[in-house]
């Protein structure tokens, strides 16, 4: 695939295997996609370079998806709230509901998704939407290691089992880690890391490196590398990007609020500043952005 145009087939691979998902990406992004089908649960590996992917609903069905990290993190965002999970945590979305995952150069992830029909009314799967569950609980170290082991060994698997099988046995893991973790309590705000607290605090014009240090207990080094590390930006450039990135959504979303009102809700305490960094970054006014319908790429 020419480098040109590899983010619009990434787009297209990440939409045929995950209707309603749309991916954002570099042009010349290095990125595959492997899938396995278990009668009706899938399975899906993932490897890419930094991106982002995000799902308004999806109407074709409703599954639980379950995002399994080997290398790299995933920080999934939905509504106010953001949780970001590191090698062997697993990430919980429930597919018709909107959010969206910024995903950590050279990561791999495995994808289980399972028809939320399959898992019984008691399980309460708007609950366990964007929650992280840690490798270290036992029941999540469970279905880690099968979800490894299985994935490593689908070529073998395949000529002793139609799927469906191993498909159900995948249910009833994933129903035994929701059952354990619907009434879990939700971590506080001083265990997450400094980037999600940044994510979740995007409207305080406070927001720095040292209001994240006073928030997560962090070193303002420790924060540095945690941003490089998860992000690829220092604290500042993260935060001011993810402000216009949300600005730009909020403009055509809600085109009866001022401009002002909006950059003011994201921590701009200045409307002329606001607008000097939105054309750096969209290279158009805000104004003549809302105008033309336009969605940040």
């Amino acid at each position: 695939m020419p480098p040109q145009r590899r983010h619009l087939f990434w787009r297209d691979v990440v939409a045929e295997a995950f209707p309603g998902m749309t991916a954002i990406a570099p042009e010349g992004i290095r990125a595959d996609l492997a899938r396995w089908h278990l009668g009706p649960v899938g399975l899906a590996r993932a490897r890419s370079a930094r991106a982002q992917v995000r799902r308004e609903g999806n109407r074709d069905g409703h599954n639980l998806l379950l995002h399994l990290q080997r290398r790299g993190r995933l920080t999934m965002l939905h509504g106010d709230t953001a949780a970001s999970g590191g090698m062997g945590d697993l990430l919980i979305a429930d597919d018709s509901r909107p959010y969206a995952i910024d995903i950590s150069d050279a990561n791999e992830c495995l994808i289980l998704q399972v028809p939320a029909a399959l898992l019984g009314d008691d399980i309460g799967i708007g609950a366990l939407h964007g929650r992280l569950l840690p490798a270290q609980e036992p029941h999540v170290a469970f279905l880690n290691h099968m979800l490894l082991g299985l994935w490593d060994q689908r070529a073998m698997l395949g000529d002793v089992d139609d799927g469906v099988g191993v498909g159900n046995l995948l249910v009833d893991a994933t129903r035994l880690v929701c059952r354990q973790q619907r009434s879990a309590p939700i971590a506080p705000a001083g265990t997450e890391t400094p980037v999600a607290y940044a994510l979740r605090h995007l409207g305080d014009p406070e927001l720095g490196t040292a209001t994240l240090c006073a928030a997560t207990g962090l070193s303002p080094r420790a924060v540095q590398k945690a941003f490089l590390r998860e992000t690829g930006l220092t604290p500042t450039a993260f935060v001011t990007d993810r402000r216009l990135t949300r600005a730009a959504e909020l403009l055509v979303a809600e085109p009866g609020r001022s401009v002002t009102d909006i950059a003011f809700s994201l921590g701009f305490n200045d409307a002329a500043f606001f607008s000097r960094c939105f054309r750096r970054r969209f290279a158009t006014s805000p104004r003549d952005w809302r105008s033309r319908g336009a969605r940040p790429s």
